[in-house]
Formats: C-alpha cells, sequence, structure tokens
C-alpha cells in the first residue's frame, strides 16, 4: 500500500514517517506536502491509497483538497491536534482520524483496518463532511452509517431515536429506516446536538421533537412511530424539566 502525507510542520511529517517505516512495513510513503497545492500535485502525480491529511495547514484547511478530489479514489486519514467541531463532522462522515502527537499504536490500527476494509461510496462521505462543516451552528446535519453497499447517509432531524445494541446503535427514522451503526451510544450523544436529541436511559436516546407522550407509571416515552423508549429514575427529573412538568 502506498500513501503521502500532508501537513505544514515537519516535526508532524517526520514523526509520522518514522512510525510507518517502523511500525507498518506495508504502507510506503511516496511523498510529503505542506500546502493544499503541492498536495494536489503530488496525489495526482504519485496516486497514492491513502493521504494523511492534517486539519489545519498553516492559513488553509485540510477538507479544500476535496475541491480538488471530489470524488477521490483514495482513502483519508486526517491528522488534527484540536478537538474542534471539525472532528465532529470527521466522525459523522465515517472517516479516519489520529490525534496529535500520532500515537504508534494508533498508527498501526487505522492503517490496519483501511488494510483490510473495502469500502465504497467515498463521494458520499465527502458530501456528508462538506455539509456538516458548512452548518452555521456547529451541530451536525447528516450522518454516514457503514452499509453492506456503501453507506447510509441519514438526515439528522429524521431520526427518532437511538437505541443500544450492545457496543453497536441501531438508528430509526421517521421514515421507518433502520440502520444499525458499529458506534456505541455514547458517541453518538456527544455527536447529536443535546437540545434535540435527550439520553433517557443508558439504552435510549430519543429526538424531542417526536415524543408524543410520557407514561408516567411505566416510566416510558411514546414516540412518533408507536416505539416506547425507557426514561430512567436517574434521568426522570431533567426529562420532565424539558417539559415545565418537573
Amino acid at each position: 500500500m502506498t500513501c503521502v502525507i500532508v501537513d505544514d510542520e515537519m516535526n508532524c511529517v517526520d514523526a509520522l514517517s518514522g512510525i510507518i517505516k517502523n511500525y507498518c512495513p506495508q504502507l510506503e510513503v511516496l511523498g510529503t506536502a505542506n500546502n493544499i497545492s503541492d498536495a494536489v500535485k503530488l496525489i495526482n502525480t504519485q496516486k497514492p491509497q491513502m493521504v494523511f491529511l492534517d486539519v489545519e495547514i498553516g492559513s488553509e484547511m485540510g477538507f479544500d483538497l476535496f475541491q480538488y478530489f471530489p470524488l477521490p479514489n483514495f482513502e483519508v486519514i486526517f491528522t488534527t491536534a484540536h478537538e474542534k467541531y471539525a472532528l465532529k463532522a470527521i466522525k459523522s462522515s465515517c472517516y479516519d482520524f489520529l490525534l496529535k502527537p500520532v500515537n504508534i499504536q494508533e498508527v498501526i490500527a487505522v492503517v490496519t483496518k483501511l488494510e483490510n476494509e473495502k469500502r465504497s461510496g467515498q463521494s458520499q462521505n465527502v458530501n456528508v463532511l462538506l455539509d456538516n462543516l458548512k452548518a452555521k451552528d456547529n451541530f451536525l446535519k447528516k450522518i454516514a452509517i457503514p452499509s453492506n453497499e456503501g453507506y447510509a447517509i441519514i438526515n439528522i432531524d429524521e431520526i427518532v431515536s437511538l437505541e443500544a445494541d450492545g457496543k453497536y446503535t441501531k438508528i430509526i427514522t421517521d421514515g421507518g429506516l433502520r440502520s444499525l451503526s458499529t458506534k456505541n451510544i455514547g458517541e453518538f450523544e456527544e455527536l447529536l446536538n443535546p437540545e434535540f436529541f435527550f439520553r433517557t436511559h443508558k439504552s435510549w436516546i430519543v429526538n424531542v421533537n417526536h415524543i408524543k407522550k410520557f407514561l408516567r407509571n411505566e416510566s416510558q416515552v411514546l414516540l412518533s412511530n408507536e416505539t416506547l423508549a425507557d426514561v430512567s429514575s436517574r434521568k426522570k427529573d431533567e426529562f420532565l424539566k424539558l417539559f415545565g412538568k418537573a
């Protein structure tokens, strides 16, 4: 497998290159670039299978690379020193990322993962990523869920509920779409706007706009699609405060 590294900090380039050379012998670094223009030239000439792309490259954003490759035929692994909103957008679109300073085990894990996976639908991922980055309120608008055919793209406001299923999460939309994500429910709690999505129970997150009724005796909520979601005793008072009924 082949890759290039796009980063304007040479110490970061050297660190990642060293880890790849010493711990990922199956991966060859074909070159490096410290700005988007040089990255475009490098990718076009070397045609790598992977691109390690820094989120912030001087005054540029790594996402600008997609202006030149709207249908990328290479995998992208983002690198970033900041846990900003951009990281939520990256997670929502199923792209992999490495937090700086890069960790040996995390580099090995992401390279091994991409080596073993055969993924399609890269253009869909790009669209989800860019749409979320454009959001003025810094909350996600869409999310990509891996499927056998590629990715299911779900509009956030169409989600009725999310239910934990072991380490996975079931997502149900108002159109009846049911998707299973490999993300655990806690990851979704971090991604979704808390103004509209409430964690009623360790196993449930519900869209408050889809709540029809609270069943006090059963400690459950009835949702617009007739699903019943549990409300834990620990969350009950906080939940009722949403509606001024505590």
